[in-house]
């Protein structure tokens, strides 16, 4: 357990030990928070991206950040902004089912999204909120929920038919204090680079022009707070995950191994968290065992430690990942797969190349014109209480792993 008076006392220089040429003390910079979802650590390499390039030149940029597992949206955001893994939030997925309420998690279930008994640990906005700063959130996961009973000063609920200039200006006019009190931290999200692999794979023209817009719009974020009266800022760039392509033959077709009806499906592809039928489990490991290829079966308690999974009640009692780049579906969904490709998709093991995320920052605390080695996003979260002069709440990140960021 983190004591958090003796890191505040440790953070005060920080806040309190520069002067501005009045004598003054300095104040502390804002913090940005940017998603990009689904933005591969290499994806600066696919095309040309003068903003991008501009960003890293004057700050730091890591090699790639390796994200929670499942690499999936809703567990790496919200363990970007708590620190803690999935096993200790108790967002384990998109999709989920609790066996203690009996109700289940969709992520296009807004009843469920806004709902904040799914939301385990503190997210960075209410930190710094209960230590007198301000916070104001686009889309982030979680913050469309009142967890601990609090949410931003400022919130939007998602939707994707904002436009990503109407999102940068609205958290421009928070940062800057347009709209009333300004805030001291605030987060952007875009799903465009996600959607374009999605839809159309990282082979793709698609995803080219995703990268293409993205880079784009860190140009437009720049100008507008160039215009705006912000002042010192920090920021930091991030993604979730990374991406992989998929194949129409490679495929792990689960009703071929054993029978659908001896299972409850809880989520699939490429983590598939299966609920065995009363009595049912030994047979069903047994069979998926036994023909293990291309895939892992794991009973929820032999789950690796590397993963940070297997301690929290909504992980089934059996759990199947897929080797990359193989899906795992049943045969009714073989032929609408097939005709959907070319695709991408993301939730393999956190270790591999391909499931990589991507780190930049910049600003007055950051170190410029450096690269560093791969790191994890559950970092983050310490690393931006440092930067705000705030204390943490007790996480499973370590700011040591990350201190070779800032000057």
């Amino acid at each position: 357990m983190k004591v958090r008076i003796t890191i505040l006392i440790l953070l005060l220089p920080l806040v309190l030990g520069c002067a501005d040429e009045n004598g003054q003390p300095e104040k502390t910079p804002k913090l940005l928070l940017v998603s990009f979802d689904g933005f591969r650590y290499d994806y600066l390499e696919f095309t040309d991206t003068p903003n991008f390039d501009a960003f890293v030149r004057g700050g730091v940029m890591a090699e790639s950040m390796r994200p929670v597992f499942p690499t999936k949206t809703f567990p790496n955001h919200y363990s970007i902004v708590t620190g803690l893994y999935p096993e200790n939030t108790g967002l384990i997925a998109n999709n989920m089912y609790d066996p203690q309420t009996g109700e289940e998690f969709h992520l296009y279930d807004r009843e469920a999204v806004e709902d904040p008994g799914w939301y385990g640990g503190e997210p960075i906005w209410n930190t710094v909120e209960q230590q007198g700063l301000k916070a104001g959130t686009m889309f982030w996961v979680g913050s469309e929920a009142p967890i601990q009973g609090q949410q931003p000063t400022y919130w939007k609920r998602y939707d994707g038919e904002m436009s990503e200039e109407a999102r940068i200006d609205t958290v421009v006019s928070w940062l800057a204090g347009d709209t009333g009190e300004s805030v001291d931290f605030a987060t952007l999200y875009f799903e465009l680079v996600d959607d374009a692999g999605h839809d159309h794979g990282i082979e793709s023209d698609s995803i080219i022009a995703a990268i293409q817009r993205a880079d784009r719009l860190i140009g437009y974020l720049d100008r507008r707070l160039e215009e705006s009266n912000v002042g010192p800022i920090n920021i930091m760039i991030v993604s979730d995950h990374g991406m992989a392509e998929l194949y129409g033959d490679k495929l792990i077709v689960l009703d071929q191994i054993i029978n659908p009806g001896d299972i409850e499906w809880i989520t699939f592809q490429p983590v598939t968290f299966i609920q065995p039928t009363k009595g049912k489990t030994d047979e069903i490991y047994r069979q998926l065992k036994e023909r293990e290829e291309h895939y892992r079966i794991y009973r929820r308690q032999d789950l690796p430690e590397k993963y940070h999974l297997k301690n929290h009640r909504r992980v089934t009692d059996l759990v199947m990942i897929a080797d990359i780049p193989y899906t795992i579906l049943t045969t009714d969904f073989i032929d609408r797969f097939r005709n959907h490709l070319p695709t991408a998709t993301h939730g393999y093991d956190n270790f591999a190349p391909e499931m990589q995320a991507f780190f930049a920052a910049n600003g007055p605390d950051f170190v410029s014109g450096d690269t560093v080695g791969n790191f994890q996003s559950i970092h983050l979260y310490g690393l931006m209480n440092m930067l705000l002069g705030t204390e943490p709440a007790e996480n499973d990140g370590s700011i040591d792993s990350v201190r070779v960021l800032l000057k």
